[in-house]
């Protein structure tokens, strides 16, 4: 049987949705090949540990830690100096154990290990293939570390990693706008790579719907009050605080719930305290992955945010979750992109360009427990096409069949 390495930042028993990914995929490709697994030792976030019973890593899966110490995501110098430590240590270990002929299997974290594992492809001649769940370094733009894609130090690093994509065999990306940005990305290069789409899946096992509404949905309901959640990482790129700055002129009765952590999450806190927000907005702190049934649940709507800029250089998988959960979406992100295609052809939620603060505005403002029953609609729609679609089953077996 063909050894396939798995090389990552994240895997099991880490609790991020990387680990918790890639962990599936694995499990799923022992059925074609003898699974090696390289990965960072140390938590992303400390004590975050897989606690669903449910999923039990496969015994065929043989699995390599490197050190690297805890980091704090949100101090960027830090995790640069690790990120650089952690990607040698991930990288000398490949280089000792792959074979020639062997396939190797990464995502696009940490992003220096494309630039090295695509060097070692030239001296080992294994196959490569790359799980772009991140776009770098267009992604750098958005999320403010680099400031504009004018700078030197962005002109000498994107022909770097466009080189590096150049070198894989083979390009997963997670939706049809990413494929655009890649084929626009590598289209003076001789030699390109197969780009394949495969979708995020949605755990329509351990996330239903549930049938009747949670307590504190059904006492907003009793106070003429709407529920909008936005559940997930609280980043740069996500775009939340220009979100909340419209929401905040809204007049309709809505309360915006926040779940999560993340680099933004401190502005957005002191933003909403220092203009007497707390009535409308609440912040709740990190889940777990066996909490997200409950939360995503207490909502009518969910919310998912993109900045301006970040056309194809991600796909929330956070949205395949919330329609297993049976919630309408409200996407504000760019119009063509994956996520915001899926709502559009399948009616599951609502869609506004990040820009359209009026449009955005005005439907908050239409927002009222006379559209209850619409959102439910949309929801039992958004858990069918989970199920028929999106489910993990359905998606993994696109893995096997493209790897």
């Amino acid at each position: 049987m063909r050894k396939l390495w798995i090389v990552t930042e994240l895997f099991y028993p880490d609790e991020t949705s990387t680990s918790y990914i890639l962990s599936n995929i694995a499990n799923k490709l022992v059925e074609k090949y003898e699974i090696n697994v390289i990965s960072g030792s140390a938590l992303y976030q400390k004590n975050k540990i897989i606690k669903n019973d449910s999923f039990i890593l496969d015994d065929k899966i043989n699995v390599f830690k490197v050190s690297n110490k805890e980091l704090d995501k949100n101090n960027l110098l830090q995790r640069t100096l690790k990120i650089i430590s952690l990607t040698i240590n991930l990288s000398n270990t490949l280089f000792k154990k792959v074979n020639k002929d062997d396939k190797v299997f990464i995502v696009t974290n940490p992003a220096p290990l494309l630039i090295v594992i695509s060097i070692l492809k030239r001296f080992k001649k294994f196959e490569l293939c790359i799980l772009v769940h991140d776009v770098f370094p267009e992604n750098t733009i958005p999320a403010r570390i680099i400031k504009k894609n004018s700078s030197i130090i962005y002109r000498i690093v994107k022909p770097i990693f466009n080189l590096a994509y150049s070198s894989a065999d083979c390009l997963i990306v997670l939706g049809r706008d990413m494929k655009d940005v890649f084929i626009d990305k590598l289209s003076k290069y001789k030699k390109i790579p197969k780009i394949e789409i495969i979708e995020n899946w949605g755990d329509t096992i351990n996330i239903k719907p549930y049938k009747n509404e949670t307590s504190k949905i059904s006492l907003r309901h009793d106070n003429n009050i709407v529920t909008i959640q936005y559940a997930g990482n609280i980043g740069r790129t996500q775009g939340l605080k220009e979100f909340i700055e419209i929401f905040t002129k809204s007049t309709s009765n809505i309360h915006l719930d926040m779940w999560g952590d993340g680099a933004m999450k401190d502005e957005i806190v002191n933003f909403v305290n220092n203009n007497n927000l707390k009535n409308k907005i609440s912040f709740y702190g990190y889940y777990s992955r066996t909490e997200q049934n409950d939360i995503l649940n207490s909502t009518d709507i969910s919310l998912i945010t993109l900045a301006d800029g970040m056309y194809g250089l991600g796909v929330p998988s956070k949205a395949y979750n919330i329609i297993a959960s049976g919630k309408p979406i409200l996407f504000i992100g760019k119009l063509n992109s994956e996520i915001a295609l899926m709502i559009q052809e399948e009616e599951i939620g609502f869609c506004f360009d990040p820009t359209d603060s009026i449009a955005i505005n005005r439907f908050l403002n239409e927002i009222s427990l006379s559209k209850i029953q619409d959102f439910k609609i949309m929801g039992e729609k958004a858990r069918r096409i989970a199920e028929n679609i999106y489910s993990e089953k359905k998606i993994l077996d696109k893995y096997i069949k493209i790897l």
